[in-house]
């Protein structure tokens, strides 16, 4: 929020932000250099700012033009559009099963979906069917079986046997994943580089999927937010007020695994960011839906884009795949988290 305050000629003196204004700046700002960071690094030298300028200025007629063009920006924008769906699908979960543990990863919904392009990748009847809806269909199997371990059938979830439940249905998922690095060369080569998270050689039609995907679906969960923001005060009190919580975990559930679908069709399972990136927003600027849908977007924006901005400085023959450095950077970071909740640690 800005304030304004005037002279006594009416005329205003300053503008103070408030915090929330401040942090937002801050993240935007972050979030820029990421951008401009991703943008003027890669394998050629001879592309940088110069480039970047004369995507507005008109055709890309140098090869180094044309990098920038068909390269570089794709790829930073297909960045984003992980960030925001991931972040936003972690957001949904921990919402509706009040768990702050809760995440596409944690929920078995990553490697369900992960299994759903791989069969698509390995069985020819499955091969017209879009990937996009393959993964958001086993990914959403994937969630309703850990509910149903976890006790929604009955109409209770329990904590407990949620995250047990989400870590077993993950690993037998990931273990049918793992059948296809049997399979013949071609595509056993395919699925190992597509499971580890990697988007070097995304183009501007996997990009504009992500974000064609990503606004409507950060549309839809702030539609959401004022229920989400009951069902923190549990299902009696929502029972209470005159809603159903139930029918808000069946569409916030549906709306996280058909981001989380899309998002793996594209790049592959990515972990971390829709875990980390709702935690560091509730840190910034508290509980309410409203204003942590668009902090969230642009935290899981900053995690993915700053990733692959190292991926490629990092200090090796070939580039890191993003998936791996997300995990770099998020696992410190919920380690440090978890530590400081549990009162073992002080930083």
């Amino acid at each position: 929020m800005t304030d304004l305050t005037f002279s006594r000629t009416g005329r205003p003196s300053r503008i103070r932000l408030s915090r929330g204004g401040m942090r937002g700046a801050v993240l935007t700002c972050v979030l820029a250099a990421g951008a401009l960071a991703s943008l003027l690094t890669g394998g050629r030298d001879d592309v940088g700012l110069a480039q970047l300028a004369g995507l507005f200025a008109g055709e890309a007629a140098s090869p180094a033009e044309q990098t920038m063009r068909d390269i570089r920006l794709p790829r930073t924008l297909a960045a984003a559009g992980l960030g925001i769906n991931l972040g936003v699908a972690g957001l949904l979960l921990q919402a509706v099963t009040r768990n702050p543990l809760a995440s596409p990863a944690i929920l078995g919904i990553n490697q369900g979906a992960a299994l759903g392009i791989v069969l698509g990748l390995t069985v020819p009847a499955l091969a017209v069917v879009p990937g996009w809806l393959l993964a958001s269909v086993f990914g959403l199997a994937a969630a309703c079986l850990t509910f149903a371990i976890a006790g929604l059938v009955s109409g209770r979830i329990d904590s407990m046997r949620l995250i047990l439940g989400g870590v077993a249905v993950g690993a037998i998922g990931f273990s049918a994943v793992r059948l296809g690095y049997t399979l013949e060369d071609d595509i056993a080569r395919e699925v190992v580089r597509w499971t580890v998270g990697d988007i070097a050689d995304l183009r501007i039609d996997a990009a504009l999927r992500l974000l064609a995907f990503a606004v409507p679906g950060l549309g839809l969960a702030y539609l959401m937010a004022h229920r989400l923001n009951l069902m923190a005060m549990g299902h009696a009190a929502s029972h209470g007020l005159g809603f159903d919580p139930r029918a808000t975990l069946v569409q916030g559930t549906v709306l996280a695994a058909l981001l989380t679908g899309v998002s793996i069709s594209v790049a592959g399972p990515i972990a971390f960011v829709g875990l980390v990136a709702p935690h560091i927003a509730r840190w910034l600027c508290g509980a309410d839906h409203r204003r942590l849908l668009p902090v969230v977007v642009l935290i899981g924006a900053t995690l993915t884009i700053w990733a692959d901005a190292l991926s490629k400085l990092l200090p090796q023959a070939e580039e890191a795949p993003v998936g791996i450095v997300v995990a770099m950077l998020g696992a410190p970071w919920l380690l440090v988290s978890v530590l400081r909740r549990s009162g073992t640690a002080h930083v």
